[in-house]
């Protein structure tokens, strides 16, 4: 980027400045700062070079697909929301637009301050070809057919046909721990958004975000493949090396370094860290989203295990889902053995959802407990489980252990899950280090209550909450010997 202020009056006649412009996006960003800002010197910073890199890789095709994670208050929206549309107008007033943003007010405060931008004298010096017709809050049209359109996460975009796509903020950080929020805006995005593109081959689309949890937007497409991804926390958690194409070194940064010192001071990162939480500060600022602190437990805090130990006893714990079309019905398997003070842990060992009708889950209960050969079964006395409980019994199934039959039988899940946080916290409940089905149970304990189904953590609380019990009935070694 050029600075502009180190320029000499006779460096540079303000005519060549403003061609120099018009095809380098660093330098408009110079003048467009100081049109947004009057009176204010925009502060350099390396990681804007490689910003202004990146959006310049958007504008001439070579990054059509590219996601930009930085904190809170670091520009991101400005030079992406606000300055690279001007610019791109500018260049070509034929482009289109739709910029979305997680709120109406949101989005038209941007789209204010583009029209402020493009409505001022120095761009219409830049930019003589670019006149703006439509000029309503939201709706920014160009005489030559190009636009502007602001609007909010699942709005009605139907009969647009944009050459790139901005999504700014698409989710407040509270609702980072929703599920169903989250999933409404993947649909959206997927279903509603990428598919409204001129040319999707050709145009391009553009995510800007601070990380708010895992699976938020920006780790969905992540995992999808195709995206370039721009992640630069406050404070480098490891070195970094950004290039150009011609191998000119455009920004680097050792561990611990920050990202903007002259924004940010050490003095002010650690007033930052005292008024905001851990799991805030990570996901946020460290574009590092860890699992827990958003729901009820502490992932950070359940004890793991490597190497299981010989087990004592062996328990299947089934929840229930009855049809094709609603909830799985998900076995989590256990084994139990004593730790060296003589208390009994149970270890996670498997997890097997399936979607069955009511009659082949009840066979599949049978043929997983004919593999294992478990010394309990564990079913909620509630619902279809009812039912199931009784056949079995009927079949000679003597293992079979019924919970939710005493007091806890009204229990809400909610209450039952804080009850199970209290042998988990205390070690007592083991997860494995690595697992091909952990990722699904660590998600599920870190999200709930915020979660659209809820079969994998009731089939591992409804045996933790009665494990006294079912241990209990496990011991008494009722499991026939002829299954």
């Amino acid at each position: 980027m050029t600075d502009i202020a180190a320029l000499d009056d006779h460096e540079l006649k303000v005519a060549d400045l403003y061609a120099v412009a018009r095809r380098d996006f660093g330098t408009f960003v110079e003048l467009a700062f100081q049109v947004l800002h009057p009176g204010k010197k925009l502060i350099h910073a390396s990681y804007l070079d490689v910003l202004v890199r990146l959006l310049e890789g958007c504008a001439d095709g070579s990054n059509p697909r590219v996601i930009v994670n930085l904190p809170p208050g670091f520009m991101k929206s400005m030079l992406i929301s606000i300055m690279y549309v001007a610019w791109r107008l500018g260049v070509d007033p034929t482009a289109k637009f739709v910029c979305i943003s997680y709120g109406d007010d949101l989005a038209n405060k941007h789209a204010a301050s583009t029209r402020t931008l493009m409505l001022s004298p120095v761009y219409r010096a830049i930019f003589p070809g670019t006149v703006l017709d439509k000029k309503s809050e939201g709706w920014l049209t160009t005489t030559k057919g190009g636009y502007r359109y602001a609007t909010a996460v699942s709005s009605d975009i139907t009969g647009f046909r944009p050459t790139e796509i901005i999504v700014d903020d698409p989710i407040e950080p509270e609702e980072g721990s929703s599920e169903l929020v989250k999933q409404k805006l993947r649909s959206w995005i997927s279903s509603s958004v990428l598919t409204r593109f001129e040319d999707n081959a050709k145009n391009v689309f553009i995510l800007v975000m601070h990380r708010v949890a895992p699976d938020d937007l920006a780790g969905t497409l992540q995992k999808q493949g195709g995206y370039f991804t721009l992640s630069l926390p406050l404070i480098a958690e490891e070195g970094e090396t950004f290039v150009t194409e011609k191998d000119v070194t455009i920004m680097t940064r050792q561990p611990g370094e920050l990202l903007h010192p002259g924004r940010m001071t050490q003095e002010d990162l650690e007033r930052l860290k005292r008024e905001i939480s851990p799991h805030a500060f990570a996901s946020q600022y460290q574009q590092r989203p860890v699992l827990g602190g958003s729901g009820m437990c502490r992932i950070d805090r359940l004890a793991r295990y490597d190497a299981p130990p010989k087990f004592e006893l062996m328990i299947h714990s089934w929840d229930i889902g009855a049809t094709l079309e609603g909830n799985a019905s998900v076995c989590t398997t256990w084994g139990v053995a004593k730790d060296p003070d003589g208390r009994d842990n149970i270890y996670l060992t498997n997890v097997i959802p399936l979607k069955l009708e009511l009659p082949d889950v009840r066979a599949a209960i049978k043929a997983q407990d004919k593999i294992d050969k478990p010394d309990l079964i564990v079913l909620d006395h509630r619902g279809v489980g009812i039912g199931l409980y009784q056949d079995l019994r009927r079949a000679g199934y003597r293992h079979v252990y019924e919970t939710g039959t005493d007091k806890t039988s009204n229990e809400t899940k909610i209450k039952r899950f804080e009850r199970t946080l209290i042998p988990m916290y205390d070690g007592l409940v083991k997860f494995p280090v690595s697992a091909p089905y952990l990722e699904a149970v660590i998600y599920a304990l870190a999200t709930f209550p915020h979660l659209k189904e809820f079969d994998l953590v009731d089939s591992i609380t409804q045996l933790i909450g009665s494990l006294q019990r079912a241990l209990y009935c496990a011991r008494l070694k009722r499991r026939p010997k002829n299954l």
